[in-house]
């Protein structure tokens, strides 16, 4: 027969359970490759629930007892899934900084124009499609996936369930890594822009020079032909940059997990 204390026992472990779950599938929420359409949504629950499985022999006895109170409850799962979308967002920098970088090329060689072809796509960017697949390469070369799950079985001796205290630093990292989408972004796109700007230029002097000259119309094929062109050139530098960028990630998560620290003095 089960007792009462078995009960009791059992279901504060389930809880915890429950909670690290949470907290994974708000990392999957938000971080790269995880967060992508193309794995299906049962993958992506089977996968959470397994490494909650694993994190949850780990960390069960170390976790402060929890009260089964449902308004209690419903405050700390919205607490874990916050928590790992903030794990995730910190990894994701990178990404959304190429993806940015693509946006704003497509609008110079005017690829943004797919957009009247397809308005069911939220943000159609041709450039930033392979910005960001060089990125997941370079994620998985530098072994990204690893130190994504090793920051997250690392938050949970950092930062308890039942804890959580945003400080001051918390939102100036969140701030500085918000930031840095922009400074990424314009990093990649910098080689390209500045040539589409000269050609631009040069066309704009041409029609000065010739105006009977359609540039409208030689503007599309210039534009194209320039952009793609810069784009295979400058791509062994684009790599470079993404490298390093992915190569700190791991640093700005730690930042935001020990920001979040209740043993941390703010």
């Amino acid at each position: 027969m089960i007792d009462s204390n078995s009960i009791v026992f059992f279901s504060s472990k389930f809880l915890i359970g429950a909670l690290i779950f949470i907290r994974i599938l708000g990392m999957m929420a938000s971080s790269p490759i995880f967060k992508s359409t193309a794995i299906n949504m049962q993958v992506k629950v089977f996968l959470a629930a397994l490494m909650a499985i694993i994190m949850t022999t780990v960390f069960a006895d170390s976790q402060p007892v929890i009260e089964f109170h449902l308004f209690n409850i419903i405050l700390i799962a919205i607490k874990e899934f916050f928590f790992g979308v903030l794990i995730g967002f910190s990894a994701n920098i990178v990404f959304m900084g190429a993806r940015f970088a693509g946006g704003i090329v497509d609008m110079e060689m005017g690829y943004n124009t797919s957009m009247l072809f397809d308005q069911s796509s939220m943000t159609p960017t041709l450039v930033g499609e392979l910005k960001e697949l060089i990125a997941i390469m370079l994620f998985f070369i530098l072994n990204g996936h690893h130190q994504l799950i090793e920051a997250l079985y690392l938050s949970f001796k950092a930062v308890p369930l039942s804890t959580f205290i945003i400080s001051n630093a918390t939102i100036q990292i969140l701030s500085k890594l918000a930031i840095t989408v922009f400074i990424l972004a314009f990093k990649f796109a910098a080689p390209m822009v500045v040539a589409l700007f000269c050609t631009n230029f040069s066309l704009a002097l041409l029609a000065r020079v010739a105006p009977q000259t359609n540039i409208f119309i030689l503007s599309f094929q210039f534009k194209i032909a320039v952009g793609l062109l810069v784009l295979f050139a400058a791509t062994p530098m684009i790599v470079y940059i993404i490298k390093m960028a992915l190569e700190s990630f791991q640093s700005n998560t730690m930042q935001i997990i020990m920001s979040l620290y209740p043993g941390r003095v703010s």
